[in-house]
């Protein structure tokens, strides 16, 4: 019979519920814990800049590759939706597992240089994502106590990222320089091993309290989460950095490619941009320090001013490549707060519901800002992107100003 763990406080009571003997522990449970995430998160940065370019290189132009990720978005963000009658049904540890198996599938497909497969491919990779973030959110929230949440999520974004600094240039590279399945390959590899640390960390045996509500329909808990302020703000907030990073993830290779840079030099843009984030845990004390409230209001307005200067630099690639590694800084600010909003507005008795339907952000990033595009891009050149993305960084700076002052 399974018990649950004790929260990542002591480590050698999580030891002991684990299996693990304490002396063997040479970190903290709560680094432990956050070091999983980088593991996790590895696959899906080596194929970060190489499912960009290579739908590119399958539609042949920005405003159809925009398209094409439009659509697989959709697809996504209705299967994260389903994700709470999958828990219901088979149970936590089982989703993760077959979030998991959706992730190798897609490595499988996305080798392939046919359209049909690789889109395929691209769905069950949004899939992999969105049941991964849903299955270990309620594992983190179940594990995590709220007190501990702004001092755990910038290590658990720290891990994340620090995948997303080192994966995007590694994919690129072993497919352009070796061979092109070598990433895909390499996914799978570390995918295998995520689930053998899973394991080792003893969360496989983790009791997650179940949601109080019978209901597993979209329909019903989307309205519930629509209805609360703070749950409605922090979705907004992250939506706004989400669709910030998914431009400079699709459209900085591309726009690389297209000023002659080249593709390695766009991987490299987006790898050295992302590598900010290894700075998460300075802005989390920041954070605790000065409040989420200054720190979110002075991400938005330094990304919202720096994407304007890489708008107006377009035409100089040297120039806007410098701007646009330097404009990271402002959203790796957004990445030392993590979801906390999130985390510290949602209520026990409904996390499995309204963690599904806040990790639609992700999605909804992924849709909306192809989409926006595909159809900005049939009447303006590339440069319009990082217009548009200043735009709404702008916006959610004015936004701020509703999160509580007290939070810290």
């Amino acid at each position: 019979m399974t018990r649950p763990i004790p929260h990542l406080r002591n480590p050698c009571a999580w030891a002991c519920a684990s299996g693990l003997p304490s002396h063997s522990l040479k970190l903290s449970p709560q680094h432990s814990f956050a070091a999983f995430f980088f593991l996790q998160n590895l696959p899906r940065g080596m194929l970060l800049t190489v499912i960009p370019l290579q739908a590119y290189d399958l539609m042949g132009n920005a405003q159809d590759t925009s398209t094409l990720l439009f659509a697989v978005a959709i697809g996504g963000i209705l299967a994260a939706l389903t994700l709470p009658a999958f828990i219901k049904r088979i149970g936590l540890y089982p989703s993760y597992l077959l979030s998991c198996a959706a992730m190798v599938v897609s490595a499988l497909l996305m080798m392939s240089t046919e359209l049909w497969i690789f889109a395929a491919g691209l769905f069950c990779h949004a899939f992999a994502i969105a049941a991964a973030e849903v299955t270990l959110s309620l594992y983190v929230m179940g594990r995590i106590a709220r007190s501990q949440m702004t001092s755990f999520e910038p290590l658990r974004v720290f891990a994340n990222v620090s995948a997303l600094t080192v994966g995007p240039f590694l994919g690129v590279y072993l497919e352009s320089q070796i061979l092109h399945q070598l990433p895909f390959i390499s996914c799978i590899v570390f995918m295998l091993a995520s689930i053998f640390s899973f394991r080792r960390l003893g969360l496989d045996r983790t009791v997650v309290p179940a949601s109080k509500s019978d209901s597993v329909n979209p329909l019903k808990y989307l309205p519930r989460y629509l209805k609360q302020a703070r749950l409605r703000l922090a979705y907004g907030l992250v939506l706004a950095r989400s669709c910030w990073w998914t431009m400079f993830i699709i459209y900085v290779p591309i726009y690389a490619q297209q000023s002659g840079l080249g593709e390695l030099t766009g991987a490299a843009l987006v790898s050295i941009g992302t590598a900010w984030t290894l700075s998460v845990p300075f802005w989390g004390w920041v954070a605790r320090q000065y409040g989420v409230r200054r720190l979110m209001f002075l991400g938005f307005s330094l990304s919202s001013g720096l994407t304007t200067l890489v708008y107006l630099a377009i035409d100089v690639p040297t120039i806007a490549s410098v701007l646009l590694v330097v404009c990271a800084l402002g959203a790796t600010m957004l990445d030392g707060v993590g979801n906390v909003l999130f985390f510290r507005a949602v209520r026990a008795a409904e996390r499995s519901q309204m963690t599904a339907v806040f990790v639609t952000y992700r999605d909804t990033g992924q849709l909306l800002t192809p989409g926006l595009y595909a159809v900005l891009l049939s009447y303006f050149a590339l440069p319009v992107v990082f217009a548009t993305a200043a735009m709404w960084m702008f916006v959610a700076a004015g936004f701020c100003r509703y999160i509580p002052q007290r939070l810290r």
